[in-house]
């Protein structure tokens, strides 16, 4: 009897936390949805950043990176509003490490 309980007792804890992953990966899933819609634009864009940043400054930079989303909206090629490279090309792990 008391080896069930134990049994149910996991096994209740277990369904509360795959219920909590699975809200999380129902998120997930909607960020992921939103970045496959935007990644045209977004590939376009990380193109252009390595092909004419160059010896720019950073706010140049900024200024070019600003007027290809510009354009992108206006031509209707879905892409992120915020445009960042390391996001779009970067690998969030080597990216963390790199900061520690």
């Amino acid at each position: 009897m008391n080896q069930s309980k134990a049994r149910m007792t996991r096994a209740e804890r277990l369904v509360v936390l795959l219920a909590d992953e699975g809200v999380r990966w129902k998120n997930d899933v909607g960020i992921m949805t939103e970045q496959i819609k935007k990644l045209v634009g977004n590939v376009f864009l990380a193109a252009a950043c390595i092909s004419y940043f160059g010896a720019f400054t950073g706010s140049y930079r900024k200024v070019l990176t600003d007027g290809w989303i510009t354009e992108c909206i206006a031509r209707k090629i879905p892409t992120s509003e915020t445009f960042s490279l390391p996001q779009v090309l970067g690998d969030p792990v080597k990216i963390r490490d790199w900061n520690l």
